[in-house]
């Protein structure tokens, strides 16, 4: 199991691409995705960080007076599903709001698989289509628990999902995520990134280091903007 790439939803995209620009990383659009648009912060690691917004601030404004209102918890009680999991992150702060895992058949995942003790959603196919035109696919799955993450595996090749080329290279350096720490204790292990349970950060926050080539150590200052933190550190050995 891999850690794919982690969730920054955001108000506004452009705003956040410009923000992520300023701060050295090389920002690729994404494409559109039914009601929402990103754009990807892509590691030479195949990890990556997605930047996803609603393309609508009307709709943005309605789904944060859903949420104020008690509707989408009470969906929440009502229904676990994955459409429920993408409706929280719609409707709350922007920021690290989930990651992603792959490496599963989603679609035969045994009773013994070390997932199915999480309990999952039931599959969903997905799209996105590419600025280009390019159409990708995929298939999600989602842990009952919103604090664990959800799965994908792809139906198209992974490389129209995760660009490669100079998308992975980064004025400030940055080669991959190396440590994810975040506030809930995830279950299932990846063999590519370290995730820990960093009991001082609130239940559903995370906090990301990236590898640096530059041999400096940094914090990206976007936890004021976009209630998240980033850090660059020196590679070891």
């Amino acid at each position: 199991m891999l850690l794919d790439h982690l969730v920054l939803f955001v108000d506004d995209l452009k705003t956040a691409v410009t923000h992520f620009e300023s701060r050295g990383f090389t920002v690729t659009p994404g494409g559109t995705n039914g009601p929402t648009h990103n754009a990807l912060i892509v590691f030479s690691n195949d990890t990556y960080i997605e930047l996803i917004a609603l393309q609508s601030s009307r709709t943005r404004l309605i789904m944060r007076s859903l949420r104020a209102v008690g509707v989408l918890a009470l969906r929440r009680w009502l229904k676990r599903d994955l459409r429920t999991r993408l409706l929280n992150w719609m409707s709350g702060p922007q920021g690290l709001v989930d990651l992603c895992f792959r490496g599963a058949e989603l679609h035969e995942i045994a009773p013994s698989s070390p997932l199915s003790g999480i309990g999952l959603t039931d599959p969903v196919q997905f799209k996105r289509i590419r600025p280009d035109g390019l159409v990708i696919k995929w298939t999600l799955r989602g842990a009952n628990d919103p604090r664990q993450p959800f799965f994908i595996q792809d139906a198209t090749p992974i490389d129209y999902r995760i660009p490669t080329g100079d998308a992975r290279i980064h004025p400030n350096g940055a080669l991959g995520i190396s440590e994810v720490r975040t506030g809930a204790l995830i279950e299932p292990s990846v063999s590519n990134v370290r995730i820990t349970h960093d009991p001082k950060l609130k239940q559903g926050s995370m906090s990301v280091t990236t590898v640096n080539e530059l041999e400096v150590t940094d914090h990206i200052e976007v936890s004021d903007s976009f209630n998240t933190d980033i850090f660059l550190s020196e590679p070891s050995g």
